[in-house]
């Protein structure tokens, strides 16, 4: 039996021979960027000629699979290399924050195309939100027609919509009309995920990556990564860690209406709302304070020392080898430094055995991974094979 990997790069075995579909023949060749010869897929996947030219032609018709260059190293005529067609494939990224959205146009490869970053208030009515991101993403697309897009939100996002947003900062929206009206005014499929898991994704280097990755701006959230493999949960609120209560929140009141969670000592709002920081207004003119204001700098570092606390007992469980510290607050060094701090002090020594602890790429992360999340999507097996089938291939 042949092994292939996800995207995530989770190992996953691939039947072979006769039953290896055209579905998971596109996986293989996803999984390799350089490509594959017909010799190397018939020796791979122990098909039949006939079968494997079969499945690569419907692959071929659907411009999934495109012929390449040569490949080098071999004796007479060089055999032409089959690859996954990523070629002028756009996907449509935005990153919906409290205050702010990202638009991003990215290649399936990762490359960034276009990107802007727009105001926007999270607390008003989800079409008002949704008209104006979409009426951005439609200016920087200019026409061209997206194969995906994905959208990260500031809550949990349970995949079959069965956990609602209530207690949540969207408790006002709905994920179902959401996802409709995006891809209604998209005309294309959408995934929607959590931001800070989105980010998660952007993180990982390779396919054992085991992460935690954590989001400090307004609010507090996080995504794990476990060995490649995105860890959702069971309706899509793992890695919530904001509204964990905690001691040092006993008596503070949360925006999701409970006393004590940890976003309301530890998050951006939550320094924000201390009365000898009301003059900055922003949380951005806040963060950008920090280089001057030693008070602002004393209450972020506090800040970064509470959330060490809790992630601290995430290394204990998780033992991951990375932790990614992102958002507006986070990526602060003095935030940075004493949520590190924290961590070395609380967590069990074996969990601390090579882990790096540093600022996640913000500018890019969250794009990048819900890039690779709507790909996943796009291109898992079972939907290629649907889409053959529809189309008579």
């Amino acid at each position: 039996m042949t092994e292939q990997r996800t995207l995530m790069g989770e190992p996953t075995p691939q039947p072979a021979g006769p039953a290896t579909s055209a579905g998971h023949l596109l996986q293989l060749l996803r999984s390799n960027p350089a490509g594959y010869s017909r010799a190397d897929l018939l020796e791979l996947t122990g098909m039949a000629r006939s079968t494997l030219y079969e499945r690569l032609d419907a692959l071929f018709a659907a411009g999934l699979v495109y012929e390449s260059t040569p490949l080098r190293g071999q004796r007479g005529r060089p055999p032409r290399s089959l690859r996954f067609d990523d070629r002028d494939k756009v996907v449509v990224c935005l990153e919906i924050g409290h205050t702010h959205a990202g638009i991003n146009l990215l290649a399936l490869s990762g490359e960034a195309l276009a990107s802007v970053r727009i105001p926007v208030d999270i607390a008003s009515a989800q079409d008002a939100v949704v008209d104006h991101v979409v009426g951005e993403a439609l200016r920087l697309l200019d026409g061209r027609q997206p194969v995906g897009a994905g959208a990260g939100l500031p809550a949990p996002v349970d995949p079959l919509h069965r956990l609602g947003l209530e207690r949540t900062v969207l408790a006002h929206w709905d994920l179902q009309s959401l996802q409709d009206a995006l891809e209604s005014r998209l005309d294309c499929p959408v995934l929607l995920e959590n931001d800070a898991r989105s980010m998660a994704v952007g993180e990982v280097r390779g396919p054992t990556d085991s992460i935690v990755a954590v989001k400090v701006s307004t609010g507090i959230g996080s995504g794990i990564i476990v060995r490649g493999s995105l860890v959702r949960g069971a309706h899509g609120a793992a890695g919530d860690i904001g509204h964990v209560r905690i001691p040092e929140a006993a008596g503070c009141r949360c925006r999701c209406g409970r006393d004590g969670c940890l976003a309301a000592v530890a998050s951006g709002r939550a320094l924000l709302a201390s009365p000898q920081f009301a003059h900055y207004g922003t949380l951005r003119r806040f963060v950008e304070a920090a280089a001057e204001d030693q008070e602002v700098r004393d209450a972020v570092a506090g800040a970064g020392k509470v959330l060490g606390r809790a992630l601290a007992a995430m290394v204990g469980t998780l033992n991951p080898g990375r932790v990614a510290v992102g958002g507006l607050v986070g990526v602060l060094p003095g935030f940075l430094a004493a949520c590190r701090q924290q961590i070395l002090a609380d967590a069990f020594e074996p969990s601390l055995v090579d882990l790096e602890i540093v600022p996640a790429d913000s500018r890019k992360a969250t794009a990048v991974g819900l890039c690779r999340l709507v790909e996943e999507s796009l291109y898992a097996p079972e939907r290629v094979e649907r889409l053959l089938a529809q189309r008579g291939w």
